[in-house]
């Protein structure tokens, strides 16, 4: 268990808090005894100052918040596992502008929260489910805006399965409530529009109106295996506005003895000199992205192996026996547990192939990605430290540079041409949604509307005029010949970092500080 390294963004510290053994943990409180509390001027609420912490300054009063006391008994569920705080900017919730509703994630993987795992975690990765903590929560909430002054926001925030819990219990929220959420901010939590599609015409339109409105925030790892499920699939369009964390560290979701805990903790976390929470973007850092593209992936491709390769055991215990050990953040697999949640349908030779293949190609992807991660460095290092050496010297580093930036090359070719196919598959999925939109809206008229009227309505918004086959292909094709010129291109430097020393000098310069130029961005393609 690692922490993040300072406190400088509010719904960060929250979501951190809202587990136990956490610094400034919400669940420490274990009687609600104002007799009892140490600043009992505060009656029912309990202090956190946040920006008290190092590196917390920058908060200010907005790191002063005040855990409510749960008249309700709505926040709690022992039994199915739920945890809920209801967090505000006042000591009182009368005097209060901004709230917090913040959910607790995953205890660790163990019989006693097999709640967590198995009812909510495994039934959200098979089946799509509205899972039981998010029903409690959904009543929860809804009795706590009812409490709020007008004016107030109410802003959800939650780590992990605390994200899963927090999006499906807005989107089921009545069409009223929807008015007063202020931002839903949501960490290390999979992508869950198939989930929303799933319950009702009401949820979905709830999230497309807090999506339009800018309202909702993933940050995810891409190492992570429960950040990246659900993620870059086809045909679905990821829910709100997806960051994708900056880790410190490459380490994978079980890790969390590494330095700076495991992909799925807190510790991974950077933060910027403003206190903003730090993240990659594709310009600078397209080897992010292509990493959790790649994980994103693997976690399908593993499911579809399961499938054919048993398809006669690939029912929902084997699934989610798999899946709870994938997604396990306790720091090992027991594969004898997985065997036994399988109901003895999946054998240990079989989990055991199935487990080891996915955690060498998920390693693999880590390890690729720090290796580029590093040599983005080493080209920064070696640059400087070129300007100002001389000599032999010089030309040594040059032959080092050239190295460097002839490996660099063949990355960003591989993962350029990634991020075009994934960022076109992308608005694909948003151009689909939005003809579905259209098509139903329309139909939905027609007890107004001829069915000619209808036809006519819904003519200029068909996939063929929004969408053109033709420039996709050819977005493709570019992509794949880009990253062809950059292999060559890296082979050419790499002859010159091998003979740079016998090179000609003004052929070699020219050579080396030829760029190939961008044929497209795959952030700024056209359709």
């Amino acid at each position: 268990m690692e922490n993040l390294k300072k406190y400088s963004d509010i719904f960060a510290d929250l979501a951190q808090s809202s587990y136990t053994q956490r610094p400034k943990n919400f669940a420490e409180p274990k009687k609600w005894d104002p007799d009892q509390l140490e600043a009992q001027h505060y009656g029912a609420s309990i202090p956190f100052d946040f920006s008290k912490r190092p590196g917390g300054d920058n908060l200010g009063d907005s790191g002063k918040v005040y855990l409510q006391r749960d008249n309700s008994g709505l926040l709690t569920n022992e039994s199915a596992g739920y945890n809920s705080y209801f967090v505000t900017d006042k000591p009182t919730v009368k005097d209060s502008k901004e709230t917090y509703f913040v959910t607790r994630g995953s205890d660790g993987m163990s019989l006693e929260n097999v709640n967590d795992w198995v009812l909510n975690n495994a039934n959200f990765t098979v089946f799509d489910s509205y899972i039981p903590q998010a029903k409690l929560a959904t009543k929860a909430m809804h009795d706590k805006l009812k409490e709020i002054p007008e004016g107030a926001k109410f802003n959800v925030t939650g780590h992990s399965l605390g994200t899963m819990v927090s999006i499906q219990s807005v989107a089921n929220l009545p069409a009223g409530d929807i008015e007063k959420i202020g931002r839903v901010v949501l960490f290390q939590g999979p992508d869950a529009r198939e989930s929303i599609n799933k319950m009702s015409k009401q949820a979905r339109e709830n999230i497309e109106k807090l999506e339009a409105q800018g309202k909702i925030d993933y940050y995810v790892s891409p190492f992570d295996i429960v950040s990246m499920l659900n993620r870059n699939k086809k045909g679905v369009d990821e829910i709100g506005n997806v960051h994708y964390l900056m880790p410190i560290s490459g380490t994978n979701t079980l890790q969390t003895d590494a330095l700076h805990g495991s992909s799925h903790d807190f510790g991974q976390y950077q933060f910027n000199k403003d206190g903003s929470i730090k993240e990659a973007n594709v310009k600078d850092n397209p080897e992010i992205f292509e990493a959790g593209i790649r994980v994103s992936r693997l976690i399908d491709e593993t499911m579809a192996q399961i499938v054919k390769k048993a398809p006669q055991i690939a029912g929902s215990a084997t699934l989610t026996a798999v899946l709870t050990s994938m997604v396990a953040v306790s720091g090992r697999v027991d594969i004898a547990k997985i065997v036994a949640a399988s109901g003895g349908k999946l054998t240990k030779e079989q989990a055991m192939e199935l487990y080891d293949t996915f955690m060498k190609k998920y390693n693999g992807i880590i390890k690729d990605t720090e290796i580029s991660m590093k040599r983005n460095s080493e080209i920064s290092n070696l640059k400087s430290s070129i300007s100002t050496s001389t000599g032999g010297q010089k030309v040594k580093l040059r032959a080092e540079l050239a190295g460097a930036v002839a490996e660099e090359a063949k990355s960003y070719g591989r993962e350029y041409n990634e991020l075009v196919k994934n960022c076109q598959q992308e608005t694909e999925d948003e151009i689909d949604q939005i003809v579905r939109e259209v098509y139903e809206g329309a139909h939905g008229s027609a007890i107004y509307l001829s069915y000619y009227e209808v036809e006519e309505l819904i003519q200029s918004f068909e996939k063929d005029r929004l969408w053109d086959n033709s420039q996709a292909a050819d977005n493709l094709k570019e992509a794949k010949k880009y990253k062809e010129k950059l292999d060559k291109f890296s082979s050419a430097l790499k002859d010159v970092s091998k003979n740079i020393q016998t090179y000609d000098g003004a052929a070699g310069k020219s050579l080396f500080n030829e760029k190939p130029k961008t044929v497209l961005e795959p952030w700024n393609l056209h359709f």
